[in-house]
């Protein structure tokens, strides 16, 4: 992307530390570009707002890894450059308001990093402090009110005293130091929005969102931190605008090992959006991917996947020859088939690249292996985010075959309610990519939710997986495994039909029983 190329001629080794800035010069309006979102896609978003002169693209680094300044120091561009970004927002932000003291240490802090060569009593000439003065400019290194406010002759006095302190010291050495003191009063480390923990504006809080803290809140000055998630908690983004006359922004979390999502209410979309990238490049950044851990809502009218084509006779005949185990729940009534052959499914139209797919985090366990959230990085769509199904490399062939019977069954449907499959890779290991539902199960949903769903959400549940059933009697399907533990939810307002690992094509000759009741 442009980050990578911009610092690799820098020779840069904390890339994913970097992010690219959009301030409109003209107002206060700020954007920070997500590395998913193509240059046609920010002129089209934020062009048609304001003229392209009044935008300030910045490349800044953002991202903070654990113990930064330890890493950096291992990373000297990183270390320069951030070092400029913080002198460079202190000047223009606070520098006026901090402390004389603090002002006068810093100022001679960065002249001993400017004058890198310079002897450590310099400055005790007059002839030095004055060429200082007139070529460089005092403004340079101190704020604007020390340098109007103070006598001249006072000032170089207290120029001359500070600078002693730190004569002997090198480049890093006074970097280091410039952290050190202006930490206390500018936390250059994390990024600090002011928000409300749940849907409506009941608990306002400061949220920081940084390397040492995770994400924490305050809810008054002084208070001691909460801590709310580590960044290697945190499963799924999603941002939306609440549903309040207000617009305000609502950011949800999934965080492991949590019963429901984290809902902070933001005062505007742009503030929920911009929150939304600082915890995925720190996602990303902790957990070492380039994978997004933001979900999108999809536009209304686009169609998540393309049309699957049909499935030929010859195809179909290979469905017809499936054993099936009794289920653990003992809900379902054993079918045992006459024949016990497999044949390799025809999956050429389906094979996708395996350097096409980023694998991400294990969201779940299979059959024959664990399910992967991912990306597929296609031609249409550079970022599609997906499910993984994996077999395990110790498996058989005849279980190969099994694992890829379930995508053979899936090419021929095409339904809102039935997940989709986007494609397999049929070399060892064998992978299985199908379109990703941001919910999880139906199952684990329902119990999460039970005291928030309501009566009207839950019969629309039901009449999409009717629909769904619908569709595979039409197609002469059965799935057999009908559970909610089968059933994902895609949206808040959309449930899918998956796992089709059982499901049999019927002839007319053959037929299916419930369990005998009596």
């Amino acid at each position: 992307g442009i980050i990578q190329k911009i610092v690799d001629s820098h020779k840069v080794k904390n890339v994913a530390c970097f992010g690219i800035r959009l301030s409109h010069m003209r107002s206060e309006e700020v954007h920070w570009l997500h590395p998913d979102m193509g240059v046609s896609h920010v002129r089209e978003k934020f062009e048609q707002h304001h003229p392209p002169e009044e935008w300030k693209y910045e490349l800044r680094i953002r991202y903070l890894p654990k113990g930064f300044l330890n890493e950096f120091n291992e990373d000297k561009p990183s270390l320069n450059f951030f070092y400029q970004q913080v002198k460079n927002d202190y000047m223009m932000d606070i520098a006026d308001q901090v402390d004389q003291d603090i002002a006068l240490k810093l100022g001679c802090l960065e002249i001993r990093r400017f004058y890198k060569e310079m002897r450590g009593n310099a400055l005790e000439k007059k002839s030095n402090y004055e060429l200082l003065e007139k070529d460089v400019g005092l403004k340079r290194f101190f704020p604007k009110s020390l340098v109007e406010s103070v006598k001249a002759k006072t000032l170089r006095k207290l120029i001359q005293q500070s600078f002693r302190q730190f004569a002997n010291l090198d480049e890093v050495q006074s970097v280091l130091k410039f952290f050190e003191i202006l930490s206390p009063v500018y936390r250059f480390d994390k990024e600090c929005f002011k928000c409300a923990l749940g849907s409506s504006w009941i608990i306002s809080v400061e949220l920081a969102i940084g390397p040492e803290e995770g994400i924490s809140y305050l809810t008054d000055k002084g208070s001691m931190p909460t801590h709310l998630a580590n960044f290697n908690q945190v499963q799924t983004i999603q941002y939306s605008n609440s549903d309040d006359k207000d617009r305000k922004g609502t950011l949800q979390l999934k965080v492991s090992g949590a019963a429901e999502p984290l809902t902070i209410t933001t005062p505007s979309l742009n503030i929920a959006e911009n929150m939304a990238d600082l915890i995925d490049g720190y996602c990303r950044l902790v957990n070492g991917i380039m994978q997004s851990f933001i979900i999108r809502s999809q536009k209304e009218g686009e169609r998540a996947l393309p049309s699957l084509p049909k499935l030929s006779n010859n195809e179909k005949q290979g469905l017809r020859t499936r054993t099936v185990s009794v289920s653990e729940t003992d809900d379902y009534a054993e079918i045992i088939d006459e024949e016990d052959t497999y044949t390799m499914p025809s999956t050429r139209d389906y094979e996708i690249q395996r350097e096409r797919i980023e694998l991400g985090r294990c969201i779940g366990e299979g059959q024959f292996g664990d399910v992967h959230q991912g990306i597929y990085m296609s031609p249409e769509n550079p970022s599609m985010a997906v499910a993984i199904k994996t077999c395990k490399n110790s498996t058989s062939d005849s279980v190969r075959e099994k694992f890829l019977q379930e995508a053979l069954t899936m090419r021929q449907f095409d339904h809102p309610h039935i997940v989709k499959l986007i494609g397999v890779i049929t070399e060892n290991p064998v992978w299985i990519i199908m379109e990703l539902c941001t919910f999880g199960e139906l199952r684990s949903f329902l119990q999460v939710r039970k005291y928030n769903l309501d009566l009207a959400s839950l019969i629309l549940y039901a009449y999409q997986l009717s629909t769904a059933l619908s569709y595979l009697e039409s197609k002469r399907f059965v799935h057999r495994d009908i559970a909610a533990r089968n059933v994902l939810v895609s949206s808040l307002d959309c449930v899918k039909l998956g796992d089709f690992g059982l499901s049999r094509y019927m002839e007319d000759s053959t037929y299916y029983k419930g369990r005998d009741q009596s």
